[in-house]
């Protein structure tokens, strides 16, 4: 769009905010969002929206007064309304009649269909995004080395150690001429599951280092009286940094990094240690953001249904000594179990990658009490009704299983459908 338009979004639930927003700005547009009739007047007011979308039901301040306030301002009485609805063609009609309200969605709706009618309605051409696969050149050449380095770096500390320790693991297996000195307990997976070790070392609230080897998997669990206490996995295609995760949430940017691991380096300290000296997280915020890292490396962990697994008796390594949290082993296998039945659920059911997802935005009752989080929101921006569900989990750089599991969960609470090809 040549000049930008804004659109403000007026609805009680945040999730359908956080949503509708997501979706708006893909295409463009500046938004504003509003919980209530109240706070919606005071930013129209102030910001003079494009359009507004309106819910019908809210508290305090409906749709309905709402609109006939909008309609009786002389500031306000021009800005085209869209009605969000689940009440059905007699209030259309109403709306129609006492306000001028010409569109209205009815939930379940498919985002699609709303910018469309958005943009039909402020007289805005629709303009072609690039595809998802479209090669962006660096601005420049120290984004290019800064980008290879982090390639080489990635391949080294992740993929190359993967490879090399599983050859030492068949050459030590194979000789049988070496042994760990602290070795408490080892076996096969085959035999023993993961979720079997974890709930053995809870019981008996054992410390130590327990590591797996798989063929495509190495994971490490750092444990302490039972507890959990960090976990990192090595795996191929799997890239999940501390930093990772701060660039995609905008904490962090992308030139920052090699000045960051430096001064780690200089100090001796954590890398996430430093962001916090920076002012770039908060202590909190990096508690929060090692244990999501933990528990999803713990998920891959439980997914491992073949290889090896080791526990040393190790004392905890002085860079995880001040991680504030420990996680009671019961309750990640529990999670973990739950995540894994989703998995293999939602791999049944998404077993073509050739399906296409459609987005859909619900009512407000199938929403209660959900809060997405970023892997959730990321699946849900990058489907379009257009794009494949192979191509949406390369995009998303997300582990296959859990790109499906993500899409099962969005289905159950029907934010996602796959398109009917007939029609």
């Amino acid at each position: 769009m040549s000049n930008k338009k804004s659109v403000l979004i007026v609805d009680d639930s945040p999730t359908v905010r956080r949503l509708v927003e997501l979706i708006m700005s893909q295409e463009g547009y500046s938004v504003f969002t509003a919980e209530d009739g109240d706070e919606a007047l005071k930013i129209a007011m102030r910001k003079k929206p494009s359009i507004i979308l309106v819910d019908f039901i809210m508290p305090r301040m409906n749709g309905y007064k709402l609109c006939k306030i909008m309609r009786s301002d002389p500031q306000l009485k021009d800005i085209p309304l869209i009605l969000i609805t689940a009440k059905g063609e007699d209030v259309r009609q109403t709306f129609e009649e006492k306000f001028g309200v010409l569109h209205y969605f009815q939930k379940p709706f498919e985002p699609d269909e709303l910018i469309g009618k958005i943009n039909e309605v402020l007289g805005v051409q629709a303009v072609e995004l690039p595809k998802p696969d479209t090669a962006v050149a660096p601005d420049s050449s120290v984004e290019l080395i800064e980008s290879i380095d982090r390639l080489i770096r990635y391949y080294f500390e992740r993929e190359f150690r993967v490879l090399l320790k599983n050859v030492m693991v068949e050459v030590l297996k194979e000789t049988e001429v070496a042994r760990s000195t602290g070795l408490m307990i080892s076996g096969e997976l085959k035999y023993l599951s993961v979720a079997d070790v974890l709930q053995f070392i809870g019981m008996l609230n054992l410390s130590g280092r327990l590591t797996v080897v798989s063929i495509n998997l190495n994971s490490e669990v750092y444990l302490e009286r039972g507890q959990i206490v960090f976990s990192t996995i090595s795996k191929p295609g799997y890239r999940t940094f501390l930093t990772d995760l701060l660039i995609e949430e905008k904490k962090l940017k992308k030139r920052d990094i090699n000045s960051i691991t430096s001064e780690a380096k200089k100090q001796n300290l954590p890398v996430g240690r430093v962001l916090v000296q920076k002012g770039f997280i908060t202590d909190d915020e990096l508690m929060g953001y090692l244990r999501r890292l933990t528990e999803d490396a713990i998920f891959h962990t439980i997914s491992t249904t073949s290889g090896h697994f080791y526990l040393e008796d190790v004392p905890l390594p002085l860079n995880l000594s001040d991680i504030k949290f420990r996680i009671p082993s019961s309750m990640i296998i529990l999670d973990g179990l739950r995540k894994l039945d989703e998995s293999r659920l939602a791999a049944e059911i998404f077993r073509s990658d050739d399906m296409v997802p459609v987005r859909l935005i619900t009512n407000v009752d199938a929403l209660e009490g959900i809060n997405l989080d970023d892997k959730e929101l990321r699946i849900f921006s990058l489907i379009d009704g257009k794009t494949r569900l192979k191509d949406i989990i390369n995009e998303s750089k997300l582990d296959e299983l859990e790109a499906k599991r993500i899409c099962y969960s969005l289905q159950k609470i029907g934010l996602l459908k796959i398109k009917d090809e007939r029609r």
